[in-house]
């Protein structure tokens, strides 16, 4: 009996840490789409060193439900795993960068755990 009780728990034991970034700027302003930059996440995601790999280890959705994280993308990221902040924001920047808008949006840190995709206005002189 023991044995079955063990499995139980193996799966309670998974827990992600929560990743958000928040497009909602661009895209109310039709810069581009939440599903391109979704895909492009999950297509470049490495776990273990291979991209295509997220299995039960990453976790990618869309967030529409709530009004204050409207056309959010949400990560969850194995806590077991290596896997940090900073490496959203990379694979953010390299998104808007090979969509060609990388000079008009910043990719701020609003809190510790979220970022958020900003238009950016140039002051000409």
């Amino acid at each position: 009996m023991q044995g079955g009780d063990n499995t139980t728990l193996k799966k309670k034991e998974r827990s992600y840490k929560k990743y958000t970034v928040n497009f909602d700027e661009p895209v109310s302003s039709s810069l581009h789409s939440l599903e391109a930059a979704k895909k492009y996440l999950d297509d470049h995601i490495k776990v273990n060193g291979v991209k295509k790999n997220l299995g039960e280890s990453v976790k990618i959705s869309v967030m529409d439900k709530k009004e204050k994280q409207k056309n959010t993308i949400l990560v969850q990221a194995d806590t077991k795993m290596k896997f940090s902040k900073r490496y959203i924001k990379y694979l953010v920047k390299k998104f808007l960068k090979r969509e060609n808008i990388a000079s008009y949006l910043r990719v701020i840190s609003s809190t510790s755990n979220s970022y958020t995709v900003r238009v950016f206005n140039r002051n000409q002189e």
